[in-house]
């Protein structure tokens, strides 16, 4: 009999069971609401979370990593209370799919051997493209979804061929083999280089990173926002939680060939995301494209990253990052259902005619572009930029400067564009609710509520984090 090991396991288990449940309480119990299949899913990730908590995690970057994909997986079911499940999206199957993929997004960030991890990636992959494509009678949702099939199975090919061999050069599947092989090898340079390449680059893709971008504005534009909001949040977590624990665990004395690899790419990403985002004029397709350049910081501090103690930068960054982008997409999603639009035109004036939905997306975008008094986003953009200056990489800093001005143009856009005066005479005024719409404006006010917390008590993240 094969051992398990619990605690690495334990949280996806019970994910993917409450997956199970979620998908037979539909069929059984037919509602075309939330309270269905989206209880049990909440009550899974719960669960999960309280025995991550119990277990601690088979490490502390590990726990880390795996806090923030529940904690995000269930911001994104509570808030999906918005979306029309009456008539568009059946709920049984949307909280299956949802619950299956983070549970492959559990196994990914707490994966030591390339078995575990590819199978986690296509564990968190398939459903999400199907999630994509999940909106009924939907010919956009379905053509975005084939999009992002066809830009997962590349990346999938790659990440196997880069796996394939590095099996060969290594003799082992196991991160601490690996670790030991790579630093006794006598192959060429060139052997080991271009199996540490392609598995390296195979996980980017998976992040969004440039030039394997492309994918994102298409697949972002035609899901349902809340599914965006999912894909650009916990599903870069698990993405950039397997290649920082690649790299630190198992390839560090490979670092001459992939840290500038990762440099280069973090430079370029974050460059095109914002240059990208600042032609939009749709909030959507803006975060699309800031979620871009949001990976390029991500992954930066990887550029100088030598030791297991070098993840803290990005566990920190990639905390409020994940918490500002879920309150701003669900604000977003809330919006599209009452107004039918998310553009630019429609949010004039949101904090002013709906302060439930404006102010806290106020707050996001002052978060994500690191703008006080949103300190907690401006404490993070230093923590992610410090390695990197002390690792010498003096040229990647500058470059991260000048992309802190591009992001701070586009987010106080919007800003400005969500708290001027409204140009119509007879300014929209946000109707009652139904209940559904209420629980999403709640958990919106609770995420934004988080980060004003944070902006107060940096300490609270930066000391309970590790």
């Amino acid at each position: 009999m094969i051992p398990v090991d619990w605690v690495v396991v334990g949280p996806a288990a019970i994910v993917f069971t409450g997956a199970l449940v979620a998908l037979l309480v539909d069929a059984f119990y037919p509602r075309r609401t939330w309270l269905g299949s989206g209880l049990p899913a909440s009550v899974a990730l719960v669960v999960g979370g309280l025995e991550l908590i119990h277990t601690q995690g088979p490490s502390r970057y590990t726990f880390a990593f795996t806090l923030i994909v529940l904690t995000g997986t269930l911001f994104v079911v509570v808030a999906s209370n918005v979306m029309n499940f009456e008539n568009a999206m059946p709920p049984g199957e949307y909280h299956f799919l949802l619950l299956s993929s983070a549970a492959g997004a559990l196994l990914m960030v707490a994966a030591r051997d390339l078995v575990t991890l590819t199978v986690a990636l296509e564990l968190l992959s398939l459903p999400s493209i199907a999630l994509v494509g999940l909106r009924q009678g939907d010919r956009a949702a379905v053509r975005s979804a084939w999009t992002f099939f066809l830009a997962s199975v590349v990346s999938t090919a790659i990440t196997l061929m880069g796996i394939s061999l590095l099996y060969g050069v290594t003799g082992t599947l196991q991160y601490a083999g690996i670790r030991e092989a790579l630093r006794t090898t006598d192959l060429p340079n060139s052997v080991v280089a271009v199996s540490v390449v392609l598995t390296v680059v195979g996980l980017l893709f998976k992040l969004g990173a440039v030039p394997f971008h492309v994918w994102i504005p298409d697949t972002y534009g035609g899901a349902s926002v809340m599914v965006a909001g999912y894909l650009s949040t916990v599903s870069k977590a698990a993405a950039l939680g397997a290649l920082l624990v690649l790299l630190a665990y198992a390839m560090p004395y490979s670092h001459d060939t992939w840290q500038p690899l990762v440099a280069i790419v973090a430079a370029v990403t974050m460059t095109v995301g914002n240059l990208g985002a600042l032609r939009q004029r749709d909030a959507v397709g803006m975060l699309a494209w800031s979620s871009i350049a949001q990976a390029g910081f991500l992954i930066a501090p990887a550029a100088a990253l030598l030791t297991v103690n070098g993840l803290r930068a990005p566990v920190q960054y990639l905390a409020v990052y994940v918490m500002a982008n879920l309150v701003a997409f669900a604000a977003l999603a809330v919006v599209l259902r009452l107004r039918g639009s998310t553009s630019f035109h429609e949010l004039e004036g949101l904090a002013r005619t709906d302060p439930p939905t404006g102010i806290p997306l106020v707050i996001a975008m002052l978060t994500l572009a690191g703008f006080p008094p949103a300190v907690i986003g401006l404490v993070t953009k230093y923590v992610v930029i410090r390695p990197v200056v002390d690792g010498d990489h003096i040229w990647l800093a500058v470059v991260m400067g000048i992309n802190v001005m591009l992001g701070l143009a586009y987010y106080l856009r919007l800003i400005v564009v969500l708290v001027e005066r409204p140009d119509d005479d007879d300014p929209y005024v946000s109707p009652s609710p139904p209940v559904s719409i209420r629980v999403a404006k709640a958990a919106v006010i609770i995420g934004a509520t988080g980060l004003v917390a944070l902006s107060a008590w940096p300490d609270l993240l930066m000391s309970n984090l590790p």
